[in-house]
Parts: C-alpha cells; sequence; structure tokens
C-alpha cells in the first residue's frame, strides 16, 4: 500500500489551515479596502513606520529606495496572513473544547472574535474588521471541517478529495478577492493631459520645452537625459501602495489663519494660469551614490496665488495629504512653488501624488507633498511627519554628483557620465579625479536646462594606462561653493561628500 502524501497528514493540514485562514482575511481586506487606511498592510505599515527606529527605517529606504515600500507590501502581507491564521485556528480549536456539545459552532464562534479583536486593533477600525475577520473564520472552519483534524493523515480517497476541493474554493476565492484589491489600487491611468483648444499653445510650449531639453542631453550611451522618463522617475512614501484618490471627488481646501476659508476642485486648478517648469526632486534618503533622483517637466499652477486668494495671514502653511502625510513649510518658501497636476505632459501619476501635489523649490523631496488635499496657513512652524521619526533635513538640498553610464568607445577611450544638482545655485563646474583625489580634471558639461532647481548632465573621458582606477567626482555650484569631501549617511540631513568609482579596465 503506498503512503499518504505527507500534505494530507496532521501538521501540513493544520499549516495549510492557517495559511489558508489568513490569506482570506488579508485578501478580503484588500478587495473592500484597496490601498486605504483601512487596509490591514497599510495599517500594520503606519504602525511599523512609529514604532521602528527611525536609523532602521532610513537603511530600508537608501538600501532599496523605490522597492522599499513594495517589499513591505510583500513582507507584511506574508507576516499578517500568517499571524491572523494562526489567531483563528487556535480560537477555532480553543472554541471546540469550551463548547462541547456544539464545537463547530464554539469554534466559529470564538475564532471570530479573537480574529475581529485582532484585525480592529490593527486598522483602528472595528467596522473594517468585521468582514475580513469573518472571512478568515469561514476559511479556517471549512478547512478543519473538511479534513477530519483529529485524524493524523487523511487516509481515505473520499477524505482527500473534500480536502483539496477545500482549499481549491479558497485559493480561487483569494484569486478573486487580491485582482478586486489589485484593480480597485490600480486608481488612475497616467493619460495625457488633455488641453483645452484655448491652451493649444500651451501644449506646444511643454513640447518645444522637452525637445530643448532633449537637445541638450549629452551623448552618452547608458545615461538618463535631462528629463528623467515618468515611469523611471523614482518613488519614496508613506505607503505600500499609493493611495487612489479620483479627481472629480478632491478638493483642495485652503484654511487656518485665512480671511476666507476656499475649496478648489480639480478643474478649478486647471483652468487658472498655467505653469510649466523643469524641477529636479531628491529624497532626503538617497545616498551619495543612490539613485532617488530624477528630473521631470511639470505642469500646473502658482500655490502661492491661492494663498493671495484667502487672504492668507501667518508666517508657514502646513501641507496635509490624504494619506495623513504632512509638512510645515515657511511662507519665504512659496513665491516659485506650484501645484503640479502634470508630468511630462502626462496626467499626474497616481504614484507621484495624482490629483495634485506640491513642489517646493530648492528643498528636499519630503517637502513636495503628494495627494494634497489642505493647505492650512500658520502662525509658526510645525514639525512634520519625518521630524517626528527623527529627521532633519529642513533646508536646501545637499550639493551631488552621481555616476550615470561607463563606456567604452571604439577608439579604446574610456567614458564616464553622469548628473550634478544644487538646487536653485546651479552646477558651475564637475572636476573629476582618476587618482581618488590627488589631481583633478574638468568634466564636459550639459547646457543648463532654463529653469535653476534642476540638474546638469556631465561626462568625462580619457585613453587608459592603467588597468585599474579609483574614480572621485565633484562639484562645484553655481555660488563658486565646492562640495564638502566629508562623506556622511542620508540620516538625519541628507547625504554628503564626493562621489567614488572603483573601475577595472581591459587594456
Amino acid at each position: 500500500m503506498s503512503e499518504t502524501p505527507s500534505v494530507f497528514q496532521g501538521r501540513s493540514r493544520r499549516a495549510l489551515t492557517v495559511f489558508a485562514s489568513g490569506v482570506s482575511v488579508v485578501g478580503t481586506s484588500f478587495a473592500l479596502y484597496g490601498t486605504t487606511r483601512e487596509f490591514v498592510i497599510i495599517a500594520a505599515s503606519r504602525t511599523a513606520l512609529d514604532v521602528l527606529p527611525s536609523s532602521v527605517v532610513a537603511s530600508i529606504i537608501w538600501n532599496f529606495g523605490d522597492l522599499s515600500f513594495s517589499l513591505a507590501f510583500l513582507v507584511f502581507g506574508i507576516a499578517l496572513a500568517g499571524v491572523t491564521g494562526a489567531v483563528s485556528y487556535a480560537g477555532f480549536r480553543a472554541g471546540e473544547r469550551l463548547v462541547g456539545e456544539a464545537p463547530n459552532v464554539g469554534g466559529m464562534a470564538l475564532s471570530l472574535a479573537v480574529v475581529w479583536a485582532f484585525v480592529a486593533a490593527t486598522v483602528w477600525s472595528p467596522l473594517a474588521a468585521v468582514v475580513p475577520a469573518a472571512a478568515g473564520t469561514v476559511g479556517t472552519g471549512l478547512v478543519i471541517a473538511r479534513s477530519t483534524d483529529d485524524a493524523d493523515q487523511l487516509s481515505t480517497p473520499d477524505d482527500r478529495r473534500a480536502f483539496v476541493k477545500t482549499l481549491a474554493g479558497l485559493g480561487a476565492y483569494n484569486v478573486v478577492a487580491h485582482a478586486v484589491g489589485f484593480v480597485q489600487g490600480s486608481g488612475s491611468r497616467t493619460d495625457e493631459l488633455s488641453t483645452p483648444p484655448s491652451e493649444s499653445e500651451a501644449s506646444d510650449l511643454v513640447q518645444q520645452r522637452l525637445d530643448a531639453a532633449a537637445d541638450r542631453s549629452l551623448n552618452v550611451d547608458g545615461m538618463v537625459g535631462l528629463v528623467d522618463t515618468t515611469d523611471s522617475f523614482f518613488t519614496v512614501d508613506i505607503n505600500p501602495r499609493p493611495p487612489t484618490v479620483e479627481a472629480e471627488n478632491w478638493a483642495l481646501s485652503v484654511t487656518g489663519n485665512v480671511e476666507t476659508e476656499r475649496e478648489f476642485t480639480y478643474e478649478e486648478l486647471r483652468q487658472r494660469e498655467t505653469v510649466h517648469r523643469f524641477k529636479t526632486l531628491r529624497c532626503l534618503g538617497d545616498p551619495v551614490d543612490g539613485e532617488q533622483i530624477g528630473t521631470a517637466l511639470w505642469t500646473g499652477c502658482s500655490l502661492l496665488d491661492l494663498l493671495d486668494e484667502a487672504g492668507a495671514n501667518g508666517s508657514h502653511v502646513v501641507l496635509r495629504a490624504t494619506d495623513d502625510y504632512y509638512y510645515s513649510v515657511p511662507m519665504s518658501m512659496l513665491p516659485e512653488a506650484m501645484l503640479a497636476y502634470g508630468m511630462n505632459e502626462q496626467q499626474l501619476p497616481r504614484e507621484h501624488g495624482y490629483p495634485v501635489r506640491a513642489l517646493i523649490p530648492n528643498r528636499w523631496g519630503k517637502l513636495n507633498v503628494k495627494w494634497l488635499d489642505e493647505i492650512e496657513v500658520v502662525d509658526q512652524s510645525e514639525s512634520g511627519y519625518w521630524e517626528e521619526r527623527g529627521w532633519n533635513g529642513m533646508g536646501t538640498v545637499n550639493t551631488v554628483v552621481k555616476f550615470g553610464a561607463s563606456n567604452r568607445p571604439s577608439d579604446g577611450r574610456v567614458q564616464l557620465g553622469g548628473h550634478a544638482y544644487a538646487g536653485t545655485d546651479g552646477i558651475q563646474e564637475v572636476r573629476v579625479s582618476l587618482d581618488g583625489g590627488e589631481t583633478w580634471d574638468t568634466a564636459t558639461l550639459s547646457d543648463p536646462l532654463p529653469d535653476p532647481d534642476t540638474w546638469r548632465q556631465w561626462k568625462y573621458e580619457w585613453q587608459p594606462d592603467s588597468t585599474s582606477y579609483t574614480v572621485v567626482a565633484k562639484a562645484v555650484d553655481g555660488t563658486g561653493t565646492e562640495q564638502t569631501r566629508v562623506r556622511s549617511s542620508p540620516f538625519p540631513d541628507g547625504a554628503t561628500g564626493w562621489s567614488r568609482l572603483d573601475l577595472s579596465v581591459q587594456l
């Protein structure tokens, strides 16, 4: 007689029961609440940001960059499935023992109660925990009922078929639930930015600017142009998945110390005088050799004009987002600030803040609040989201040089290229050393973009006479100030230091 496969034996069945139940809880929560704070993974990740040491969060961001919160989505999903499944299973078994006359009723009741309590404590919403908890409890009950769990193994074909059918049914349910969640969370598509006929000249101006930027880009294979593509532009925020906000249900409120509180719809902002501006964004968590930096052509309107119309009377504004992110910004930073609803001639993508984000010149990316829905005028500076978690970086951005490409043209030279950024001070010069900083030469720079808060490309070429080089690069900003040599990690004030590349060359 052949052995019963291990999947039908007691320990494996219990593991599958836990997994099926936990995944059902997470999947149901995802289907119902998508990317809102009631989704159990979103809630758990927010709690982790509050609980984990700031240095740990910082390390995750600068090591994984754009992948940080995608990894969080996966890790928290697996962890929560395991924990909720185990809670449901333990509750069911305890309930069976407590109500011996009706074990299934007792098991289901206690399982539902303990899973509900766990999910409600995670999402801080008793109501949002009801249906996910019920789904997990039903999953647990079905698998146990079909598996005669007290037996060491399922030995008969009928038992095995019933067990497999139950798991298959739960699997199908979870595929559908997760699909619904992904569709619900997909949000707004990145469409071309529609332009009324009366604004066709403005649309032509956008294309002309993008074409001019392409013409100014240096011809270096493998290097990002002066304007980053929308798809490759870095994203960092506090969410495992970006929140879904639809323009027709959205409005931007101007509140606080104002003569008249105002509210602006998406279409009202679109009808205002249009601003097209190149701007570079760099994440405060970006290491010297990191990739959390990019430049785009943004389309929007003046932020300060809205405050003037509301009669703002305060020294600072607090920018608040739909995902509870917030930052306090001095009024002195706002004369050139804009509200962006377009990016590279496209509708602002959801991951970059659709429908509207703030863009503040010369400041780290954290101040450029995405999914903006309120501007509150206040009398004094207030702490920001990351400041409350140990970061600083309220000043201007740090000067940085990035290596972006390494090539060997057909004539045998070595060609290096990259970008340099110093906020609105601009880049005057990039210097390159092939001997670790003992001697220096000047790199070729691209022509600057027409707006000041942008990076420049650089390239440097030489005929090699050695098989290894320690290449160092530094920048001089538009004021003549040379970039500091001292290297520091991003936490808490932003990374500093010369860029370094150890290069091996085949002669």
